[in-house]
């Protein structure tokens, strides 16, 4: 299984590489987007099975996840930004279509923590 780096703001290369999965990243303002990729990662790496060692003891952050958690980052940021910019009701979006952004749904749960399907032969 491979290792992909958290999605981050700087250097170029990486912007260019959120930019790329993401291309309506926030990129006016790298602050602010480092910030919510920071911040989605933590609520990523506190969710994930890995982020606890044999002992229960809380383990840092790698440097490197796999695809499905760093996925589940940017899902995540994404998110946290639609969050951010909802109505005084929850919603958002353009030309009377609205959705209520849901930080760290189901689906961005189920990235991190994914279900393993079991057979009933019953």
């Amino acid at each position: 299984m491979t290792d992909y780096a958290w999605y981050a703001g700087e250097p170029a290369e990486q912007l260019d590489r959120l930019i790329a999965a993401w291309p309506e990243a926030p990129a006016t303002d790298l602050e602010s987007l480092a910030m919510l990729l920071e911040i989605s990662a933590d609520q990523v790496w506190a969710f994930a099975p890995e982020c606890l060692d044999d002992d229960n003891a809380a383990v840092a952050r790698p440097a490197a996840a796999p695809a499905r958690l760093v996925y589940a980052q940017m899902q995540q940021a994404q998110n946290l930004w639609n969050a951010g910019r909802a109505d005084s009701n929850g919603d958002a979006g353009l030309d009377g279509f609205s959705y209520t952004p849901r930080p760290l749904d189901k689906t961005v749960r189920g990235l991190i923590r994914p279900t393993e399907g079991v057979f009933d032969a019953g």
